[in-house]
């Protein structure tokens, strides 16, 4: 019984702490999905890559499934998770994006505007060890007992210091500009 007693207890911190929002709700799976693609002087080009965002509730204007709204949301990219059509491409990018180095795309969301299902993100964009302020437009939607988000923005990546892939002795040459699409379901 002094056992159920304490797990009880524990159990009830735990529920207070998450409710205080003092405790981080973590995506156990990833639950966003990327597609970035791009061109080169051959053909563009796409790669696909899933992601976890991470949500610390309350502090910001009610968001669907989280009406306290968001301290906090972090984004995380596995870099070695990037796929592309052939594996030679899913190797030039690994190249590039020196996956052992870095071993992931973090984007953390300072604040947000809403107005209706539209919302302004701002926030830092990290690769490759270098970091610069992004503002991403999103749809929100409600969607079972969370938000549905959506949205797609352009990256110059020579700005991060990732040196585009030149292949074939230089017939081939990718450019810097990115383009980066992203949907997915965050859950409390």
């Amino acid at each position: 019984m002094t056992r159920t007693i304490a797990t009880s207890a524990r159990l009830t911190a735990a529920l207070a702490a998450w409710l205080a929002g003092a405790v981080t709700l973590d995506a156990q799976q990833p639950n966003l999905d990327f597609t970035v693609s791009g061109t080169s002087t051959i053909r563009g080009w796409t790669c696909t890559v899933k992601g976890t965002m991470t949500v610390t509730p309350g502090g910001g204007p009610a968001v669907p499934g989280f009406a306290g709204g968001v301290k906090t949301a972090t984004v995380r990219v596995p870099v070695k998770a990037f796929t592309c059509p052939n594996a030679e491409m899913t190797e030039h990018l690994m190249e590039a994006m020196k996956p052992d180095q870095f071993p992931e795309i973090v984007y953390q969301i300072e604040k947000y505007d809403l107005a209706g299902d539209r919302a302004q993100a701002s926030g830092t964009m990290t690769i490759q060890g270098r970091s610069h302020p992004v503002t991403l437009p999103v749809v929100v939607k409600a969607s079972g007992n969370g938000v549905a988000l959506e949205g797609s923005t352009r990256l110059d990546m020579t700005a991060y210091g990732v040196e585009p892939p030149v292949v074939m002795l230089g017939m081939l040459k990718v450019g810097p500009q990115v383009r980066i699409e992203f949907k997915g379901l965050v859950a409390p």
